[in-house]
Order: structure tokens, then C-alpha cells, then sequence
């Protein structure tokens, strides 16, 4: 069972973390630098973050399950 889930395009921790680095970047330059979204308090970051991760996490593996269909 767990050499089922992790070989399956759906679920990918290292594809997690690689999202939720690449949102932390876009978030905290965002934050510090350049305020195109107010980030206010620390529990909007934290919303924000977790928001666009899955979101970011969910086109990725679409991409992944598309990408897989065309290499079989």
C-alpha cells in the first residue's frame, strides 16, 4: 500500500514542499517588499500560505497526472 501511494502522481510530499518553499518566497517578498496583497497579521500569512499551497500544489499534480498519460 504505501509503495502504491508513493509512486502515484496524486500524492507527493516532495512536490508539497517544494510548493509551500516556492509560496513562502512569493509571500514574504510580497510581504516585505513590494504590499500588492496586505498581509496584516501573522494568521493571514498563515492563511494566505496555506491557500496558495494548495492551490499551487493542486496544478502541479494535474500537471503530473496529464504528464503521466502521455509518457504510457
Amino acid at each position: 500500500m504505501r509503495d502504491a501511494l508513493r509512486s502515484s502522481p496524486l500524492f507527493s510530499v516532495r512536490r508539497l514542499f517544494i510548493c509551500l518553499a516556492a509560496t513562502l518566497v512569493v509571500l514574504t517578498t510580497d510581504a516585505l517588499f513590494f504590499h500588492i496583497k496586505p498581509i496584516q497579521t501573522t494568521a493571514g500569512f498563515a492563511t494566505e500560505l496555506a491557500i496558495h499551497t494548495l492551490g499551487f500544489y493542486g496544478g502541479f499534480t494535474i500537471v503530473a497526472v496529464f504528464n503521466l498519460t502521455e509518457t504510457r
